[in-house]
């Protein structure tokens, strides 16, 4: 399992609220889950002809009251893939970079409106 992190000077709610709509729009993913209540965004990478893709895991994380932090994981579907070693450092530095390139441009207030939570009360 790669990992990478990326700093932002926004709010978790915001930066969330990006990432989760750039893995929703771009048809790059399958299966992706989000769990609003902790930011966590789960999704698969599809397969080729040497590996059988990759779990990706995409965490936000509040580092201040207007700053957090991005964690993307990447490990193989695969446990004993070793067809593609060095392979998930790659996709991990490239899906880090397009991350952020589509999160600051997402975190403005006109190109995205932020969601509300979902909290149910008993």
């Amino acid at each position: 399992m790669k990992s990478n992190s990326i700093e932002f000077n926004q709010n978790a709610r915001r930066v969330y609220t990006a990432v989760r709509h750039t893995f929703e729009t771009c048809d790059m993913f399958h299966r992706v889950k989000c769990d609003d209540m902790n930011f966590v965004i789960t999704a698969k990478h599809g397969a080729s002809l040497l590996a059988l893709g990759e779990n990706i895991k995409v965490r936000v994380v509040a580092t201040s009251t207007q700053s957090s932090k991005v964690v993307v994981e990447s490990g193989n579907q695969f446990p004993i893939n070793i067809l593609n070693i060095g392979q998930n450092k790659q996709n991990v530095t490239t899906l880090t970079e397009f991350i952020a390139n589509r999160v600051y441009r997402l975190c403005s207030d006109e190109e995205i409106k932020l969601r509300p939570t979902e909290i149910k009360f008993k």
